[in-house]
Formats: structure tokens, sequence, C-alpha cells
């Protein structure tokens, strides 16, 4: 089996990468351009003492249901470390 080497991403240096993903994720998904940068903060996990990416949603994402629940599942895949590093600048570079 191959081993792939995978960067992951640190979230407080690569907050400008996340931001960009979320927006173009956005505009694709929902054909919306929506800058959602202050929708969420890096925190420390209490538990695990890990980085996460916490919801900060403001009502105009609350209010809007697709909005809310593809950030929802952004922050997700962030959190449980789907994402990479890789993956969000090769999403970037086809945009």
């Amino acid at each position: 089996m191959d081993h792939i080497e995978t960067t992951p991403i640190d979230l407080i240096r690569d907050k400008t990468f996340i931001d960009k993903y979320f927006n173009v994720i956005i505009k694709r998904e929902l054909k919306a351009d929506i800058n959602v940068d202050n929708e969420y903060i890096v925190a420390q996990n209490i538990i695990s003492r890990k980085l996460i990416l916490v919801k900060t949603f403001s009502e105009a994402v609350m209010e809007n249901p697709e909005l809310y629940l593809l950030l929802v599942s952004l922050i997700h895949d962030v959190n449980s470390r789907i994402l990479t590093k890789e993956y969000i600048i090769k999403t970037l570079e086809k945009k």
C-alpha cells in the first residue's frame, strides 16, 4: 500500500487558505458570493487541547438554512482533519 504524504492544516497559520476555500465552495455550491471569514473562530478544545474551528454564526447565516448546513459541514471537515492543506490548495487553484 502506498504511503501518501499529507500536510495537516495549521488552523492559525492557514486561516487565510481556509477562508478562501470556504468562500469558493459556497460560491460553487450555493451560487452566492458570501464572505464568511467572520462566521467562525479558531479556539482550543478544552478536552483534547487541539485547535478547532468554532461557529460564531451571524443572524444572516442562521436565517439561511442552506448556508448554515454547508458551513457546519465545512467546519466539521476541518475539525475532523478530513481536509488537507494540499486539497485546499488544489481546490483554490481550480477556481
